[in-house]
């Protein structure tokens, strides 16, 4: 006889994006459709606050877990048959649904889709989450080059195993390939409305993680684990939808409409204060250097993946996108999405004009070149990005400031213990006998 759910596991991100959990038994139960017919499962559960990383202090530490039944799904890799849900956070169960815990990230981001685009109005992302796999030692799983398969490429069985698993769980895969790095792999998941993908990102690193881990093998999504090879992204393309509309195209011509110009150039006006929550790690700013196929320059252009903002090839307005190509996987996606429709909004609002779209390789052209079209640079530092957000009203306001506070809080005890403790091998090798 076929074993039931057993447990219920109620998840939440932390201010970081990483995923938490609790698990509780239920009724055993068939199938997920006849779970989420279960009333016991609305109740929720409840969280010690405290002890999940920038969710609340130890005095009101009491909160409920809400989930949100939209998200639930069967876990692949559990020896008991386990459910999991994501979860809006809340301060006890019978509080008004409207109404979210303001360092719930989840919540934010909810709250930020109803407040800059309403009702009628939809961001969709498709993300192409990298990553490495990796011996339990930290060393490159394969040395296989891109987009080769098996048997030159021995991580592909797992690879595929991923992504036949996420597509049971109703995560829809675009494509999968190998990528530049050693070892470097890509999952590119297809276009979702922005808080179900960023559940789906979270989704993603959970069951990769878990699988990988079954065949004794590691992953990492940090955004430069290895000197001499290519950088870990999380490039999000973007469409604005309206009553089934794809607003990012012109119908006339099948070319980028004016409200994606207008978008993008509110991305790129607020790039700096973003970059702090899309690059959120020391580790982050060694992967935005020149001639890395990441940006390091505000700057867009069409199929060009030397700017900040790709317009990648279409033939029709309803698949016109932009891409963002900074984000890394380090990131929390509630808030990074957050930022950016704060962002890209207010230019569609006010109307804002980008600059010039960059015909060449920006990292060929010389500084006064850049000067003279306006292409300013990224953050180069965690502290300089984290200076940025500091300054920027509208992001913080789309945040919140009880988030942006806590964020910023504990980023900056992340670089005041890096730039205060760690002495590299650099150092000691280039400055021992001065």
């Amino acid at each position: 006889m076929p074993r039931k759910i057993e447990y219920i596991e109620y998840r939440l991100p932390d201010i970081l994006g990483q995923l938490k959990g609790m698990t509780v038994p239920c009724k055993p139960t068939n199938t997920i459709e006849e779970l989420k017919e279960n009333p016991e499962i609305l109740e929720g559960t409840s969280v010690d606050g405290s002890s999940i990383l920038g969710l609340s202090r130890v005095e009101s530490s009491d909160l409920r877990l809400d989930p949100d039944l939209d998200s639930l799904v069967e876990l692949p890799y559990s020896q008991h048959r386990t459910a999991a849900v994501m979860c809006f956070v809340r301060v006890k169960a019978s509080v008004d649904k409207k109404e979210f815990y303001p360092k719930d990230t989840r919540g934010v981001l909810h709250s930020v889709c109803e407040k800059y685009l309403g009702p009628d109005m939809m961001l969709k992302t498709k993300v192409e989450p990298e990553f490495y796999f990796t011996s339990m030692d930290g060393e490159p799983f394969d040395f296989a080059q891109y987009a080769e398969t098996f048997p030159k490429n021995p991580s592909q069985n797992l690879l595929l195993d991923i992504a036949s698993a996420i597509q049971l769980m109703g995560v829809a895969v675009r494509v999968v390939h190998h990528e530049v790095g050693i070892a470097q792999q890509e999952v590119e998941l297809a276009f979702e409305e922005v808080l179900r993908a960023s559940d789906n990102i979270l989704l993603f690193k959970n069951v990769a993680r878990a699988l990988a881990a079954q065949n004794g093998i590691d992953i990492t999504f940090m955004p430069k684990p290895f000197t001499d090879q290519a950088g870990t992204g999380l490039h999000c393309h973007l469409q604005l939808w309206e009553e089934g509309v794809n607003l990012f195209g012109d119908k006339n011509n099948d070319s980028l409409s004016d409200t994606a110009k207008n978008f993008l150039a509110g991305l790129m006006n607020h790039a700096p204060a973003i970059t702090a929550i899309a690059n959120p790690t020391i580790n982050s700013y060694k992967r935005l250097e020149p001639h890395q196929e990441a940006p390091v320059y505000i700057s867009w252009g069409m199929q060009n993946r030397t700017t900040l903002i790709r317009v990648p090839l279409f033939q029709k307005a309803n698949k016109a996108a932009i891409e963002f190509r900074s984000p890394d996987p380090t990131s929390n996606p509630y808030l990074v999405f957050a930022a950016i429709i704060a962002a890209g909004m207010e230019g569609v609002r006010e109307e804002m004009e980008p600059i010039q779209p960059v015909q060449g390789d920006v990292f060929n052209m010389s500084d006064s070149e850049r000067d003279k079209n306006g292409i300013k640079s990224l953050p180069v530092t965690l502290k300089e990005a984290l200076d940025h957000l500091k300054q920027d009203t509208l992001i913080c306001e789309a945040l919140g400031k009880e988030i942006t506070d806590t964020y910023i809080d504990i980023k900056l005890r992340e670089w005041n213990d890096y730039v205060s403790h760690a002495v590299t091998d650099w150092e000691w090798n280039t400055y021992f006998d001065m």
